[in-house]
């Protein structure tokens, strides 16, 4: 880090803010802030994994990709989290693809030297545990989503999730995008924020949705929202 602004963006990923202030300090000469731009892929499918990112204030997603090209959001990744999580498991590749959902700012460090401190730093261990634990959870509560609950409920919760995940109610967010991250046409989600927006829980114009109603859209989503979320605060106060 190379001032004291650096830094203090570095503790709003709410991983790093959970490190005593000794293990943080070690950290900082490997940490370096990065600009993602929208759609940028920072973890290639079944390639090693150079760095793990933590998310400041961009919103990362993990995608599933099928062998007809077709693709599924499985799960993202905000300030409350880190992606990488292979690193730390000994994997060092993944078949998930790792790309920037809404641009902005992240920390990333080096593959090797994040493992090392993870080897080293019982601070270090126990958080990232904590973490995986409620990436399984997301997966697990993402799979019965997908399958189970309707195209409105799952819109509802992913932007409410996108919201936590960056720290705002806005959204710079195409159609086009959130039907690859949803798995359903462009014209799914047209008419369903169409209806969202009826009903005063958002305000969509053309690359950005506004959150106007937010216990209302809570409301409309589905139990995995609160489930995940829960389970998040419950580890991490």
């Amino acid at each position: 880090m190379s001032n004291h602004q650096d830094a203090a963006m570095v503790t709003q990923n709410r991983l790093l803010a959970q490190l005593p202030p000794d293990e943080l300090n070690s950290l900082y000469p490997h940490l370096e802030i990065v600009s993602l731009s929208l759609g940028q892929v920072i973890i290639e499918a079944h390639e090693p994994i150079p760095y793990a990112y933590f998310p400041v204030n961009s919103l990362l997603s993990l995608v599933a990709m099928m062998e007809d090209g077709s693709t599924v959001e499985s799960g993202c990744i905000g300030r409350e989290g880190m992606a990488g999580v292979p690193i730390i498991l000994d994997a060092s590749t993944t078949p998930m693809q790792t790309l920037a959902q809404i641009p902005g700012k992240a920390v990333r460090i080096k593959a090797g030297i994040l493992k090392e401190a993870f080897k080293t730093s019982n601070a270090l261990q126990k958080i990232l545990y904590r973490y995986i634990h409620t990436v399984i959870v997301l997966g697990s509560q993402s799979t019965g989503c997908n399958r189970l609950h309707n195209i409105e409920a799952r819109l509802s919760r992913w932007l409410l999730m996108s919201s936590d995940g960056i720290g705002s109610e806005s959204l710079p967010l195409t159609q086009e995008f959130l039907s690859t991250m949803l798995g359903v046409r462009r014209s799914g989600v047209s008419e369903t924020a169409s209806k969202l927006q009826s009903r005063g829980l958002i305000s969509y114009q053309r690359g950005n949705i506004q959150i106007v109603d937010r216990k209302g859209l809570e409301t409309t989503a589905c139990e995995c929202y609160g489930i995940v979320k829960a389970e998040y605060q419950r580890l991490f106060n």
